[in-house]
This record gives C-alpha cells, structure tokens and sequence, in this order.
C-alpha cells in the first residue's frame, strides 16, 4: 500500500509551497513534490504522485480527502511507519535550509532517533548547564570531553560537549565579564532542539516524536561551523548516554558504528542539584 501525505507550508525564497510525499508500506518514498498552495497545487501534487499506480493500492491522508477523492484514492489514517518517514524527511529538509544537509539523511535519522530519548529524559530537570559531565570517547575518534546539558524552561535545549577541561569555568568566566563573543569561540561540539521550523516540528509531533528539530554545530575560534559526520556520531551517542542517566546511576555507556569501527561513549554525571 502506498500512502499520500503533505509537508508544509514549507517557507522557500519565492514563497511558501507545499511538499506532496508518496510514501509506501515498506518506507521507500517517491521523490517529494513541491507545489504551490491552494487546491490547484495540491491536485497537481497528488496527480504527479499517482502516476502510473492503481488508485485502490493508494490511501490519503484525512487532510487530503477532499483533493484526492477524483483520482479515486480514499482516505485512511497514515501508519507510523509513513508518518516517521515524513518527519525524517521534514527534519531533512529544514537541515537543508540551515546549510546542514551535507553531514546526510542518515545523520538526521541518528540524532531524530537520540534527540527523542533525551528530550523524553529531561536531563536539564535534575543538571543545570553549569555542571561538568566527563564525557570518554573511545575508538575512530578518542578524546574525553567536558559535557554540559542545557534547558531553560524547555527552551534552548541540548548539549554540549567541550574539547578542553575547565571550559564550562571558562564560559561562565568570559559570560560575566561581558565577553559573550569569546563565550561562543570556545572549542566545541553541540546540538540544538528547536522549535523551528513549524513545517518540521508538526511533522515531528505528528510521528510521536519530540517537536524539535535537532541542529548540529561546532564552535571554535573561526567561529560556528559543521561538525564532521564522526563528531556527530558522538553527538549522537552522548545523547543516549545521557538520557539513560538518574541520580541513581551516575554513569552511562552508549555505543554506535562509526565507517572505522566502533566508537564507545562513556558518561560519568555529577551529583544532580534539585531545582525549585
């Protein structure tokens, strides 16, 4: 069975569109439509999308039925399976608009995948941002971190992951003397939850995923940049590791495949401080 879906309105430099997605049982996916807003746009969408296929292999989505009920395709609740393809494919998208979307699809899926454990954890209820986490990397890449969880309200956050000790005593140092720009230079990786794009984040939510969109980042001297696909591997899998942390078990190890093998992440947390 295939199913309809659309994305959108999605914001693009000549206006807003729509985004048609075809999407079938086993997770394949024709490549997306962009269409202009309005039922003329969404006929065209779904007329592209259902060439050459047999209307009663195909379902809509509610939202489509009125659209789709010419070309003889009627409506049924997306599985999961679809509706998590779209918000990979959402969270994809929004990456591309951010100038992320050469670190890959795959990348996405692996932060959309530990960005919802540690969203479902809440580490930044039990750890403010100014506790240090020792952060042990082993394998294609080997270094120990200073970690940081941030969350202010359940906005701004997510974690970071410091290249030198001392930093985050650093940062609080440099943020109270008014040097917020040398703040932001110091050596880092990161990721970032956030609310934005709405095209994205409903697309989330309609999956049962966290409505955040998880924004990758590396920080140092020449300012922000991308982290390289091995770094957000471990982006990836500090986010595991720290989502599985309680104030009982301090300590946390996560795994993941790197192209060279296999990179082990071990998460010591510091004793948690309740916050009124």
């Amino acid at each position: 069975m295939y199913h309809l879906l659309r994305l959108g309105p999605v914001p693009l430099s000549e206006g807003h569109v729509h985004v048609y997605l075809r999407i079938a049982d086993s997770g394949d996916f024709a490549p997306p439509v962009f269409a202009p807003e309005g039922e003329e746009g969404a006929r065209a969408g779904l007329g592209e999308l259902l060439q050459g296929l047999d209307p009663a292999e195909v379902r809509c989505e509610p939202a489509l039925r009125e659209v789709a009920a010419p070309f003889g395709v009627h409506p049924a609740p997306p599985p999961l399976a679809a509706l998590a393809q779209r918000a990979a494919i959402a969270t994809f998208m929004a990456w591309g608009q951010r100038g992320l979307a050469s670190l890959g699809s795959d990348k996405a899926l692996l932060l959309l995948q530990a960005t919802a454990e540690f969203w479902e954890a809440r580490p930044w209820q039990r750890w403010d941002d100014a506790q240090g986490f020792d952060v042990m990397v082993s394998g294609p890449l080997s270094h120990t971190f200073e970690g940081s969880v941030f969350g202010q309200g359940e906005q701004d956050v997510g974690l970071a992951l410091y290249l030198q000790p001392g930093a985050l005593r650093t940062l609080t140092d440099l943020q109270g003397h008014g040097h917020a720009e040398a703040a932001r230079r110091l050596p880092a990786i990161a990721v970032t939850l956030d609310d934005k794009p709405a095209y994205a984040t409903e697309a989330l939510a309609a999956a049962g995923r966290a409505a955040r969109v998880p924004l990758p980042l590396k920080t140092g001297p020449q300012g922000i940049g991308l982290p390289s696909p091995v770094e957000v591997l471990v982006l990836v899998a500090t986010l595991r590791a720290v989502a599985r942390l309680s104030p009982e078990q301090r300590e946390a190890v996560s795994q993941v495949v790197a192209e060279d093998g296999e990179m082990t992440v071990r998460v010591l947390a510091p004793p948690p401080r309740v916050k009124n």
